[in-house]
């Protein structure tokens, strides 16, 4: 009768161990993920975990899209996955059946929570579409209703029944949104750690798309989208650099903000007097921002030379200087900028603030300002279109190119 009792200890002097190590190993691969931010509003994403030489990292997925995490760390208990760039963070414990936890993210009136779950199980593959009806196209947009209806442009991809794309207004696009399509019903979502977005339409007659669109709120906004060709893309929205311009184009850009606690920069500022100068309105909490900076630092590192200089003016959530430079040195960091980057106050009183003040027309962010040798607006561009435009994209940096050159020959 001893023989099972010493097996049975056995068992477990030498099993029970190795399970507590399978519990406590990181959950290193590929999750596929589901954010929930108010009850009946599901937003699809990805999570990467990777570990190598003992150390964890890890990126956000969207699709085809990446984003890394600034750090992903591991308790035994705890998956912390971290978006400092975005002052959030996801955090989530093992489940039996993957992964559980909460989103959050400092926003300006307090913190945003939302509940996700992740498992290894990778979702059904779309079926094909059942009817001939192509998604891959630019669509003109209407979101809304009555007088509160906007225009945006839809520009959509399909792969088999696949489907990417985003929505473009005059800030900037709704970031890499992805999904499925059927032929008969579309569905797109994005979390990015600031976008929270969800799609939905079904294909009406003629080939046109109507549904809901819907934010973290949950609050659903009628949308419905017709098919452009080439020359109705074209010109469904203003061109981004015909929506702000200069109040009076003979006015001087004139201020003086913090660079660091204690030190101002000031157009006057030998560094950048009587300098060409390209400012970008923007703020660290921004993804269109975020997509811009790259292309602004490799304009920058290509002209200075010939004598241009870039300026970027960061509007933060807080009055908290502390909190708001933590937040710009990530920015920076986060995208190698060697140019200024100057806390000029809060996203709450900025539209008052030089330059925006001088300004017709702002949006918001960002807004890039391109300033003569004599600090006058002479350009303004709204909003940034970023990686998920395809071919905009690259047509956006050729433009800001262009400006600069015509900036240095004047």
């Amino acid at each position: 009768m001893r023989f099972p009792l010493l097996s049975a200890a056995f068992v477990t002097a030498t099993l029970f161990p190795q399970l507590l190590a399978a519990q406590a190993a990181p959950p290193s691969g590929r999750w596929y993920a589901t954010l929930e931010p108010v009850t009946g509003l599901e937003v699809s994403f990805g999570l990467k975990v990777e570990e190598k030489g003992g150390k964890l990292s890890g990126a956000l997925l969207n699709g085809a899209s990446e984003s890394r995490f600034t750090s992903v760390t591991w308790d035994g208990e705890s998956l912390v996955l971290a978006l400092d760039h975005y002052d959030g963070k996801l955090v989530a414990r093992r489940r039996e059946d993957g992964l559980a936890g909460t989103f959050t993210r400092a926003i300006p009136s307090g913190t945003v929570e939302a509940p996700f779950r992740a498992t290894r199980v990778a979702p059904a593959a779309p079926k094909p579409p059942r009817s001939s009806l192509a998604l891959t196209g630019d669509w003109g947009v209407e979101m809304g209703e009555g007088e509160k209806a906007s225009r945006l442009l839809g520009t959509f991809r399909q792969e088999g029944g696949r489907a990417t794309g985003t929505l473009l207004g005059s800030t900037g696009d709704y970031g890499p949104m992805h999904g499925t399509w059927d032929g008969k019903t579309l569905v797109l979502t994005v979390f990015d750690g600031v976008f929270i977005y969800r799609l939905d339409a079904t294909a009406g007659e003629g080939g046109s798309l109507s549904g809901t669109f819907r934010a973290r709120s949950g609050v659903p906004a009628p949308w419905k989208a017709r098919r452009l060709d080439a020359a109705g893309a074209a010109t469904w929205l203003p061109g981004g650099g015909s929506i702000v311009r200069a109040r009076d184009p003979q006015a001087r850009v004139s201020f003086s903000f913090p660079v660091a606690p204690g030190k101002a920069v000031s157009l006057d500022d030998p560094e950048l007097k009587d300098r060409p100068v390209v400012i970008s309105i923007s703020g660290s909490w921004c993804p269109n921002c975020h997509d811009e900076a790259p292309v602004l630092e490799e304009l920058y590192r290509r002209y200075r030379g010939k004598g241009l200089a870039v300026v970027s003016l960061s509007y933060e959530y807080t009055e908290d200087p502390e909190r708001s430079f933590r937040q710009i040195a990530r920015f920076r960091e986060r995208h190698g900028v060697t140019y200024p980057i100057l806390f000029a106050g809060t996203t709450k009183s900025a539209s008052a603030s030089a330059p925006i003040s001088l300004l017709e027309g702002w949006k918001g962010y960002p807004t890039t300002l391109f300033l003569d040798r004599s600090h006058r607006i002479v350009k303004a561009h709204s909003g940034f279109d970023g990686p998920s435009t395809g071919a905009r994209f690259a047509a956006q940096k050729k433009e800001l190119e262009e400006a600069v050159k015509g900036l240095l020959a004047r």
